[in-house]
């Protein structure tokens, strides 16, 4: 009467609870494991589980603190760069000023090839998994360097270095998921949202894509991602719509699937969209100034419109203020 299920690293057993205890010992007889233990550390995040009263009741809480990690993630970086710690400054932001928007100094030459591009990659990757995992706002800026490793100058030097300087001035920052409904009246919220010709280099758009577990009093951050598209967009719908594509196919769709199964019904899944024209070209299918959207994105605006069309999927405006997936377009 015991169903054992194995995790990397992990065990969690489910069963009547008189046969637990025993369960776990004919375990240790042939498995060494610790003893059973509420959610905590795992996979240098720390997971913890509260509850919190609200006017409406009880809401159920799940912190993802990781900033021993990040901690490590700074000394890592000022020891590959042989740098000092008080070259770390207090900033608001992971961002520097483009040089085409400031006056450049003239003793600086940001396209001469950077001194850090080494180590570029051993400090961007460590950063990249807690920003997957428990800081999303890291990952437009991780990607972004990420994508220049191959053609490191001056610029990403300082980039670099400002985005080490965010990440040991955010160190307290937390991602929360709170959880105040039943399993019946939750649904899944996907927010996608692009820049269009953010990239001053290439001219190419940025997809951000945010996927949340909703309710009226749920909120569970469930993945993001922040990723250039493969060429150049002409319009900010065109953009818009890579971004919605790429939203459905790799984050929503198989989220939709799994959650079905986890609840043994149908989920809803709805597409936040903050540009009107987008939001129209989604509900009919079709754009004449979009046909070739099949031959320079891949993307087909007949899928899209039968996806957020069918039982279960569709697309509504939402306003930019609260257009989450934002901070991983800008």
């Amino acid at each position: 009467n015991l169903m054992l299920m194995v995790y990397v690293g992990d065990f969690k057993l489910s069963g009547p609870k008189g046969n637990l205890e025993e369960g776990w010992r004919l375990i240790r007889e042939h498995i060494k494991c610790d003893p059973p233990a509420k959610v905590g550390r795992c996979l240098g995040c720390e997971h913890r589980v509260y509850e919190e009263r609200s006017a409406k009741g009880t809401v159920r809480c799940i912190e993802y603190d990781m900033p021993d990690f990040l901690k490590g993630c700074v000394d890592n970086y000022l020891k590959l760069a042989k740098a000092a710690p008080s070259s770390l400054k207090k900033v608001p932001t992971p961002f520097i000023e483009e040089p085409s928007e400031r006056v450049i100094a003239e003793d600086e030459k940001p396209d001469e090839p950077g001194v850090l591009q080494p180590i570029a990659c051993r400090v961007l990757m460590k950063i990249l998994y807690a920003a997957r995992l428990a800081r999303f706002d890291l990952l437009r800026a991780v990607s972004a360097l990420a994508a220049d490793v191959s053609k490191w100058t001056r610029l990403c030097d300082r980039k670099l270095h400002r985005l080490v300087c965010y990440v040991n001035s955010s160190l307290e920052y937390r991602l929360i998921g709170k959880v105040g409904d039943d399993a019946e009246r939750l649904f899944l919220d996907l927010y996608a949202d692009a820049d269009f010709a953010g990239c001053r280099k290439t001219a190419r758009s940025t997809s951000g894509i945010f996927l949340a577990l909703r309710g009226e009093n749920t909120f569970v951050p469930l993945g993001a991602s922040s990723k250039r598209q493969s060429c150049v967009s002409h319009s900010t719908p065109e953009a818009e719509i890579i971004a919605a594509n790429s939203a459905l196919r790799t984050e929503g769709l198989p989220a939709q699937h799994l959650w079905e199964f986890v609840f043994n019904r149908q989920v809803d899944i709805v597409l936040q969209e903050d540009n009107t024209a987008t939001l129209r070209i989604l509900h009919t299918g079709k754009s004449t100034a979009l046909r070739h959207l099949a031959r320079t994105h891949h993307v087909n605006l007949r899928w899209l419109n039968e996806v957020i069309g069918k039982d279960g999927g569709s697309a509504q405006s939402c306003d930019t203020p609260k257009q989450a997936a934002d901070i991983l377009t800008k």
